[in-house]
């Protein structure tokens, strides 16, 4: 499957929303650390989250696709030194999600928002934390050069797309408490151990794809 087919298939399968903007906490299943499974009541109240928007983006080289991933600075409060998506917490001063996703992505790694194209939004993570994370899915249409953040960002670094979805790269760490699963998913990747929230956002992109 080439590059033009398969950024088709994505587009076809997630269908970019008109509602980004409504998008707080939408009426659908969601995914959370607190299950493997989809859920459809968060855990704790809603007035006690707190939003973030990130992108699961895409990048195009040597007709092969690439998912752009940050390893977060050590020097952060919250997860640092853990692999991500670029993205990162809502401000009161945004007008969309989506437009803290965008404002984000060029704060962190430079990419400006002309540059991608939004091809939809991937069911919201909760995290232990307290945030529900969106993550967008986008591609880079234009030539880029990355500028990183050294204050938020400790490195960049590109997976080709085919390895996430190949099903052996996913490792299922399982606990079984109070009747239901719980646990993690990981995709170990040369020195970096993506897991946590970023592996179960890649985990539910290969659900849409696969679908």
């Amino acid at each position: 499957m080439n590059t033009i087919t398969i950024l088709k298939k994505i587009k076809v399968c997630l269908r970019k929303s008109n509602q980004e903007n409504n998008l707080f906490f939408p009426p659908f299943e969601f995914t959370s650390d607190f299950s493997f499974f989809y859920k459809n009541q968060f855990k704790f109240e809603q007035k006690y989250y707190k939003k973030a928007s990130v992108f699961f983006l895409l990048k195009e080289l040597e007709n092969n696709l690439y998912v752009v991933l940050t390893k977060r600075s050590k020097n952060l409060s919250s997860h640092p030194g853990q692999i991500s998506f670029p993205g990162g917490r809502v401000d009161k001063n945004d007008n969309s999600i989506l437009h803290a996703g965008l404002r984000e992505v060029e704060e962190e790694i430079g990419v400006k928002q002309e540059s991608i194209e939004t091809f939809g939004v991937l069911p919201p993570h909760e995290t232990i934390s307290r945030y529900i994370i969106y993550p967008f899915v986008g591609f880079i249409k234009n030539p880029i050069e990355f500028k990183i953040n050294n204050q938020e960002v400790e490195e960049l670094f590109l997976v080709p797309l085919d390895f996430f979805l190949v099903s052996k790269n996913m490792q299922y760490h399982k606990n079984f408490k109070k009747d239901q699963y719980t646990g993690y998913y990981a995709i170990p990747y040369g020195p970096y151990y993506i897991w946590g929230a970023t592996a179960r956002i890649i985990k539910s992109f290969i659900a849409r794809f696969q679908s």
